[in-house]
């Protein structure tokens, strides 16, 4: 008995090859932008730390001046309640709002490997409906997980308030391996949906439910094929995830190098090191900064998402060649899978 997933791992680099070289700008770009939306083990933060400055003077650093009556500055309870408030929602809108487009991404990239043509604007287009039916089946599979956590903050809190921390405490650990299993079931889920049910949606026209009822009876026909594809998937997934994170730390270093000139430029410009604290307080200054951080920001994450283009090629034709074997109906590269075998 054949491996499929075994088979798959030389093919996939054969595929990948085929559509990614000779190399070309437009389709590296193009597909940099697609692969930017999309999650997975890939996708691990580079770097962790930040940029500090220190003063080479002994001058004393100039503090700003105090407030008019020499008092202390009290920000409202309310104002501070309100403000975090704010960026709660915001952070949760663009959660959202980075979700709805990854999940449309998810057909683009799969009909880019298909078609071996990448073309964002226009798969977008194609596959909105589908893309919307995909980010309300991974909302409430978020909610699956978190509603229940939701509630036992609810029911603990007071219980703890009440001073019985340690019932509260025995709680909390009794749900926690509860709370595992049911974060991989959900995981589990969520990427066989991504890897298996959406290229059978962009084959046969179908939503997400009538995805997985036209998949499931392979699922359970050649579950142990499937089983060596996830014990696979796992170890390729830590080893993406190391070889980014090598990669990332590289690059974060050498873009931090011209970043990190420009800061030290304004710096001078605004009075130098022993001046940062007033600098700081100039409201000017910290448009500039803000927008030299979110600049270095930028240009790390894109710089990660044309790394992560041939992995992710790599993965994605990995998947797609592990279902056509199991499936011959869902095979969406017959060709390709012709010419490398």
């Amino acid at each position: 008995m054949s491996w499929y997933a075994v088979e798959a791992l030389d093919d996939a680099i054969e595929g990948t090859r085929e559509f990614l070289f000779p190399f070309d700008a437009g389709t590296w770009l193009r597909l940099a932008i697609v692969v930017f939306f999309l999650g997975g083990a890939s996708s691990s933060s580079p770097f962790q730390g930040g940029m500090q400055f220190s003063s080479g003077s002994n001058d004393p650093v100039p503090t700003p001046p105090s407030p008019p009556g020499g008092g202390d500055v009290s920000i409202p309870t309310d104002t501070i309640l309100l403000v975090v408030a704010a960026v709660i929602i915001v952070a949760v809108l663009l959660g959202l709002l980075f979700t709805l487009i990854g999940s449309m991404m998810e057909f683009a990239f799969v009909e880019s490997l298909r078609s071996r043509e990448v073309h964002v604007r226009r798969y977008m287009s194609r596959y909105f409906g589908q893309g919307l039916r995909l980010f309300v089946f991974r909302l409430v599979l978020f909610l699956v997980v978190v509603l229940p956590i939701g509630v036992l903050i609810l029911v603990t809190v007071p219980v703890f308030s009440a001073g019985s921390p340690s019932i509260a405490a025995g709680t909390v650990l009794v749900f926690i391996p509860v709370f595992i299993l049911l974060a991989l079931f959900v995981a589990l889920v969520d990427g066989l949906t991504t890897n298996f049910v959406v290229p059978v949606m962009i084959l046969q026209e179908r939503g997400v439910i009538a995805g997985w009822q036209a998949f499931w009876p392979t699922l359970r026909r050649e579950w142990k094929q499937y089983g060596v594809y996830l014990v696979l998937k796992f170890f390729l997934a830590i080893a993406v995830g190391f070889l980014v994170s090598i990669a990332g730390g590289i690059i974060a270093v050498f873009l931090l190098i011209p970043f990190a000139i420009f800061a030290v430029l304004l710096v001078v410009a605004f009075g130098g090191f022993a001046a940062i604290s007033a600098t700081l307080s100039n409201p000017v200054a910290l448009v500039l900064f803000g927008a030299l951080v979110l600049g270095y920001v930028a240009c790390l994450l894109f710089a990660l998402a044309l790394v992560r283009v041939p992995i992710q090629t790599y993965l994605g034709y990995f998947s797609l060649l592990v279902l056509g074997d199991t499936n011959s109906e869902f095979d969406l590269i017959p060709e390709l899978r012709e010419e490398i075998r």
